[in-house]
């Protein structure tokens, strides 16, 4: 769907939501103020409960097909998976609600990831239909319905949103991911390679150890694509793991460029790797210049900080920093829970010599 029809379409949806709620409202004022407090407690549960349960969707059709979640964030709730561990966190409500995964394997990754991207629809529609039927069941028993009805706005709000294949400001619906993987579309081409690798390390498999053409057989996409970034990112490892670094600085270069659509953790991630690549070139003015980009991001009980830092630190010629930093990273290869990516770390460490 056009852009311009998405927005006409969300802008529907908004008025609906609101008729819904105003016809609830208004009932519920006829009844008594008990029922009118009862619904608007139900309207804030349902702005509380309709994402969640939306996201538990996705988060349960990954679990499903082998997937593993690394970001969860509904409502004002949020979980970040760091070095496999959980950590929970407060988050803005008006931030975008969102499921991250990682598969733990290789294979069959259009079938998962189509099922992945309908989860999120198939649980809130199940929820919002239970809604439904107990809140007719209520009102006919003659009982304190409006909580009930209050509910239901928001539920089928954020389930007509994102039922159809729209493109919003916050990006692509799940109707349409799943259409764009169905069809093969050029992102959605991208997307499942990345996928395939991102299984294939969590397996165990290194880069240099994962088919070239998973890399590079893909669709072009263009700068503003964030799957753009992301295989940029996958070909740069893949050649660094080999050792061809002519061709690793050119895709890692060509990522800088695209600054402009990153977030600003991912231009210090960016930063501490251009940091690392002249400092293996023996670059010691680019190198200090990068470095002091990425100084907090390099300040992290990390692998790559401390990879990076050992590199640096070698340029530098301080070789007690470079036993340092290479002893502590070593600590944290036995914690990293992606084996395949420990492996390619523990090999680029093992280019930095301590003497």
């Amino acid at each position: 769907m056009k852009r311009g029809l998405s927005t006409a379409y969300a802008i529907l949806n908004t008025a609906l939501l609101i008729a819904g709620y105003v016809l609830a409202f208004y009932f519920a004022w006829t009844k008594s103020a008990a029922e009118l407090l009862s619904a608007l407690s139900g309207m804030v549960l349902g702005f509380v409960l309709a994402p969640v349960f939306h996201e538990m969707g996705h988060l349960w059709f990954a679990q499903i097909y082998k997937m593993e979640y690394v970001y969860f964030k509904a409502f004002c709730f949020r979980f970040i998976r760091q070095n496999g561990r959980l950590k929970f966190s407060l988050a803005s409500p008006f931030a975008a609600d969102e499921t991250q995964v990682i598969p733990k394997c290789g294979g069959n990754m259009k079938k998962r990831a189509a099922r992945y991207a309908l989860g999120g629809l198939i649980v809130e529609g199940v929820a919002l239909v239970l809604l439904l039927g107990a809140a007719v069941l209520c009102t006919v028993l003659k009982g304190s319905p409006f909580v009930l009805w209050t509910m239901i706005p928001y539920f089928a709000y954020l389930l007509l949103l994102n039922a159809i294949p729209a493109h919003y400001a916050s990006g692509k619906t799940d109707a349409a991911v799943y259409l764009g993987i169905k069809k093969g579309e050029e992102a959605e081409q991208n997307m499942l390679a990345a996928m395939e690798i991102q299984g294939q390390l969590f397996a165990g498999k290194s880069f240099a150890e994962i088919p070239e053409d998973l890399y590079l057989s893909q669709p072009q996409l263009c700068e503003d694509e964030p799957l753009f970034a992301v295989m940029l990112d996958l070909q740069y490892r893949y050649y660094l793991e080999k050792g061809d670094f002519d061709k690793a600085a050119e895709k890692l270069n060509r990522l800088a460029q695209t600054q402009a659509y990153l977030s600003d953790t991912e231009v210090e991630k960016i930063a501490a790797e251009l940091t690392y690549m002249h400092a293996i070139n023996g670059d010691k003015d680019l190198a200090k210049q990068c470095k002091q980009i990425c100084e907090e991001y390099l300040q992290q009980n990390a692998l790559t900080a401390h990879r990076v830092l050992a590199a640096y630190a070698r340029l530098e010629e301080d070789f007690e920093e470079v036993k340092a930093r290479k002893a502590q990273a070593e600590k944290l290869l036995e914690r990293e829970y992606i084996k395949g990516n420990a492996r390619f770390e523990k090999i680029l460490l093992s280019r930095t010599k301590e003497e």
